[in-house]
């Protein structure tokens, strides 16, 4: 039997399906702009179910770190659990940001002009505007800690482990 949260995922998935979200719907660009300071930045959305990925922003400028679940060197010890943003428990195993900041568990995307967080209710209006299956009654989550991570103007960090130590698949 499958586990509560697999059961979960299997569903949203294929709400997503039916309301004619597709893989690559997902991840294409479209433009938002900070609430604080109006900057327009590009961005999309990564559903970490259909990518069988986990993620966490950078606490200084806001870039995010994807971690696929298909890496071969994901550390044992780390315990990555996918489809979410990553917990505390990972961030021993990362290594730090290209800006010298630290992937976490509780840091935010920020706006790539005046650098402040943005806030996940704040991004609703032009996230559902964009999103093609707003139409059909998909809603943004209005957090960053869900299953859906956000890329700023193609700011990514894949897989930023540390060394490789002996490795596991992650757990969804």
């Amino acid at each position: 039997m499958a586990a509560p949260r697999q059961t979960l995922i299997a569903l949203l998935c294929a709400l997503a399906r039916a309301l004619g979200l597709k893989r690559d719907s997902m991840t294409e660009q479209a433009v938002g702009h900070c609430a604080e300071c109006a900057a327009p930045f590009a961005y999309r959305l990564i559903h970490n179910g259909f990518n069988e990925s986990a993620y966490a922003y950078c606490d200084r400028c806001g870039m995010t770190a994807l971690f696929d679940g298909s890496y071969a060197a994901i550390p044992q010890a780390a315990h990555l659990t996918l489809h979410q943003r990553i917990s505390a428990d990972v961030e021993p195993f990362l290594r730090s940001c290209a800006c010298g900041g630290r992937f976490t568990a509780g840091a935010e995307p920020r706006c790539p002009t005046c650098i402040r967080p943005l806030d996940p209710n704040d991004v609703t209006d032009f996230i559902e505007s964009n999103a093609p299956g707003a139409k059909q009654g998909w809603r943004w989550q209005r957090n960053w800690a869900g299953l859906y991570a956000i890329v700023i103007d193609g700011r990514v960090a894949p897989d930023p482990w540390l060394s490789p130590l002996p490795s596991r698949r992650a757990k969804a």
